[in-house]
């Protein structure tokens, strides 16, 4: 895909993602019929958009996009940074596009994310670990993630401890590995980047450090 071709496609996205929260969050609040019948108006030309650049049909995308019923806020995922005593950084091999990156995933309705986190970690890489510090809240469409999700999205980075050993769920999972981080392995970037391991390694090292965000 040329950076021409992707710069439109973001555009597209960014729009459509404007109208559709205008729309849902219209919906929410109006009560006259009228302002109803545009803001599902606009929320139709908004599902139009998004699948002019995706696989989804306008129906299969407002499906996933207006899973809330209240007022639209970002989803939530989160990423566990677990480091051994060489400061190597845990890494897991997923399934779905057989690369490597941080062990997480998104937080559930009604689940604190420092539990969250430990339980993604668990999950995937078969550590028990416990959440320390909370490193970074990014923006993952200002740090650059390949825009692939019909939404927007927060994500929490954590330092996490090591307490204990299981097994992996060999359901996600591919591999469990530890890696330097000046020499990783070809990373996920859907998931994570580079630029947030070394972060992650920095506040390892420094752990009077501020919390990063945005």
């Amino acid at each position: 895909m040329s950076e021409t071709q992707q710069t439109v496609e973001d555009r597209i996205r960014t729009a459509a993602l404007t109208l559709a929260s205008i729309a849902n969050n219209g919906l929410v609040f109006a009560t006259d019929v009228f302002d109803r019948q545009r803001y599902e108006q606009t929320n139709a030309i908004a599902m139009g958009l998004l699948s002019m650049i995706s696989a989804g049909t306008p129906s299969e995308l407002n499906e996933i996009v207006s899973l809330e019923s209240g007022y639209m806020t970002p989803k939530v995922d989160v990423r566990g940074g677990v480091f051994d005593e060489q400061g190597r950084i845990l890494l897991i091999r997923d399934r779905s596009d057989q690369r490597w990156t941080l062990p997480g995933g998104w937080c559930d309705i009604l689940e604190p994310p420092s539990q969250a986190i430990e339980r993604e970690v668990e999950e995937e890489s078969g550590l028990v670990v416990r959440a320390t510090k909370l490193v970074a809240l990014h923006d993952r469409d200002v740090q650059g993630h390949q825009p692939v999700y019909p939404y927007h999205v927060y994500k929490l980075f954590f330092l996490c401890d090591k307490i204990s050993e299981g097994q992996p769920s060999p359901v996600e999972t591919m591999e469990v590995g530890w890696f330097d981080v000046g020499e990783l392995p070809e990373l996920s970037t859907t998931r994570v980047l580079a630029s947030q391991i070394h972060l992650l390694h920095e506040h390892w090292v420094k752990g009077e450090l501020p919390t990063v965000f945005d």
